[in-house]
Order: structure tokens, then sequence, then C-alpha cells
């Protein structure tokens, strides 16, 4: 490896780095922000304050939008560390490096549909039905705090707040949905680290988006 090689590898080695820790900060707030919502949600409920049951049933959906914004900050790293361990493969000439591709394997393959932790593309994988599981637990809190409403406030006020909320949820789940699976947030990134990198064109976020032997 000659020196320009050289100051190369460590420049990506270090940026890599830089891409794992970002990963791993936000899974940590992303589970963090789980255990808070649910306790302080079973607070909320025990109490049974009004306010308190509609900071439950809105402040839910905040949550959810809230780990999707954590969960894209990890797809962002991910896909840059993988552009990132592709050169530093091609740079050694054999593939030292292979988190990525376990990653693709063991949580949702690379540039895949999803929303938010679902992928569609492996709707049985744990990541997805983790992303079910937590769901179902903040729907069933939402229906929790919505019955104990039903009983204290009148039922003219009740549905006010219920079509509120609904409109709330329809307009975080549109978004969601568009970002995740329209947007193409994630192939303009790859396509910008194939281009910084020397990669082939789709080598990140094509057909073959989880083989790395593909790079220049």
């Amino acid at each position: 490896m000659n020196e320009p090689n050289r100051m190369e590898y460590d420049a990506l080695t270090r940026q890599l780095e830089r891409m794992r820790a970002m990963q791993y900060a936000y899974n940590r707030k992303f589970f963090i922000l789980l255990l808070v919502s649910v306790v302080g949600s079973a607070v909320l409920l025990l109490l049974g304050k009004p306010a308190g049951l509609i900071l439950v049933c809105f402040g839910l959906v905040t949550a959810g939008m809230t780990a999707s914004f954590f969960l894209h900050f990890c797809d962002f790293a991910r896909v840059h560390a993988r552009a990132l361990e592709a050169r530093i493969n091609h740079l050694l000439g054999r593939p030292v490096l292979i988190a990525s591709e376990l990653e693709a394997d063991y949580f949702y393959p690379h540039g895949s549909r999803k929303l938010s932790g679902f992928s569609f593309e492996r709707p049985v994988g744990f990541f997805s039905v983790f992303t079910l599981h937590f769901s179902a637990v903040w729907a069933a809190l939402v229906l929790w705090a919505g019955a104990r409403l039903l009983e204290e406030l009148p039922i003219r006020v009740g549905w006010q707040l219920f079509l509120g909320w609904a409109a709330w949820v329809a307009a975080n789940v549109a978004y969601l949905n568009w970002w995740f699976a329209h947007s193409g947030a994630e192939r303009r990134e790859a396509a910008a680290l194939e281009a910084a990198y020397g990669l082939d064109p789709g080598s990140l976020s094509g057909p073959g988006a989880n083989r790395l032997d593909s790079h220049r």
C-alpha cells in the first residue's frame, strides 16, 4: 500500500468509526425512548387525569415519529458505513470488513422498502416483528386512555378529540410512508457515496445491493 492509499485508509477508518458511533448512539436513543414512553404512559394512565390521558393518546404518536427519526439516522449511518467498508476492502484487496453484510442478513436488506422499522421484504424478521410488537403495545395504551377519556368527558368533546387524534395519526403515518418508501433519500445517499468512493453505480442500492464485491 503506497503512502496516498495509506492516508486514505486512515481517513476512511476514522470516518467509519464515526459512523458506527453515530449508529450505536441513535440505537441507544431509540431503545431509551421506547422504555420512557411505556413507563410514562403507564404512570399517566394510573393517575387517570384527563389531561394526562390526552397526552398519552397524542404523545405516543409523537413517540412513534421520534423513534422513526432515530431509525432514519441509524439508516444514514448504516449506508455510509457500508460504502466506507466497501472502499476499505478495495484498498486491502479482500473483504476484511463484512459488518454491513451481516447487518443486511440479520436485520433487514439494504435499500429494502420499509415503514419505519417494518421491512416489507422481511416482514417476519425480528426487527419487523419488534416494530409490530411495540406498535401493538402503544395502540393498547392509547385504547386504554381513550376508553378512560370517554368515561370522563362529554361525548361531543370525546368525539372531537378522537377526530383530532385520527387526523394526527393519519398525517404522521402518511409522512413516514412517503419518507421511507417513496422519498428516495436512502438511494440518493447511496448514489452520492458510490460517486465519492468510486463504487459501481447501484452497488449500494441496486439489485445486488447486498454484495460488496462489485466495487471497482
